[in-house]
């Protein structure tokens, strides 16, 4: 306890007990185990009363995946309480769903529950065995499938080793997967999705495209994509026209001569 210094009737100065400090102190001890208590009361109030039972989930953003399919991968339970629900954890089990790329889980007053589901788009498709493998831009696997995908390009000789839903790509070659990835995302911002109808990735460091399923496009290796793809675009625009077949070399914009084309025989 603390001591404080007070003078006494004779004029002496003395040293006493600070009494009032200790009576502070009691003071704010009562009121801070006051409305702890109060506190916890109310938390077990909101985690036990049935009023915020869980009556309704709502799903937004969602088309390829299934409002069930999300209510299910999520285990939140109708009826279970809104308070005890973990949010984090059922945003952690949806995200683990292929199509799924970004998703958030809120609590909404009294009883509700909203997941908003942001997609992955297929941006291509490989054969394998008697089905094919749909993959977003980033190769990562969505769906397993007996029918390709429309407007999108087939990618051809990745050696693709197995489907993983929700997994990367599993090329013969981790080089391949990158460099798949790099074209599939140039390809689309310099030609409509249907134009491009194949990627041959038999190589990682020579690829091939197929415009309107007649011209051949090599762009060699992905240093500079954007800048061979654009070389691309002004010979057909150019001089090949839409209906072009044949070969168009872009591989080596260095030499000189930009693209060489030559028809197929």
């Amino acid at each position: 306890m603390a001591y404080i210094s007070k003078t006494t009737h004779d004029g002496r100065n003395v040293r006493v007990k600070d009494y009032k400090k200790r009576i502070r102190r009691n003071r704010r001890r009562r009121k801070f185990l006051f409305f702890t208590f109060l506190f916890l009361c109310v938390m077990i109030f909101f985690r036990r009363a049935p009023f915020f039972a869980v009556k309704e989930i709502r799903c937004a953003g969602n088309a390829a995946v299934s409002a069930e399919e999300i209510i299910a991968a999520s285990t939140i339970s109708y009826e279970y309480n809104l308070f005890r629900v973990s949010v984090k954890k059922a945003a952690s089990r949806i995200a683990a769903i292929p199509y799924v790329r970004a998703v958030t889980v809120k609590r909404k007053l009294p009883n509700r529950i909203e997941i908003k589901i942001t997609e992955c788009e297929v941006r291509g498709y490989l054969p394998l065995n008697e089905g094919y493998i749909y993959i977003d831009g980033a190769c990562k696997m969505l769906e397993y499938n007996s029918v390709p995908p429309a407007g999108v390009p087939v990618i051809q000789n990745t050696g693709v080793l197995s489907y993983e839903g929700g997994k990367r790509l599993l090329a013969d070659d981790d080089k391949k997967t990158d460099a798949v990835a790099a074209v599939i995302a140039a390809a689309r911002n310099h030609f409509p999705p249907e134009q491009i109808t194949a990627i041959d990735a038999a190589r990682a460091d020579d690829l091939t495209l197929l415009y309107n399923n007649k011209l051949e496009i090599r762009v060699g290796n992905v240093k500079d994509l954007d800048y061979k793809l654009n070389i691309a675009l002004r010979a057909i625009s150019d001089k090949l026209g839409e209906n072009a077949g044949g070969y168009l070399d872009v591989s080596n914009p260095a030499s000189g001569s930009g693209s060489v084309y030559r028809e197929k025989k």
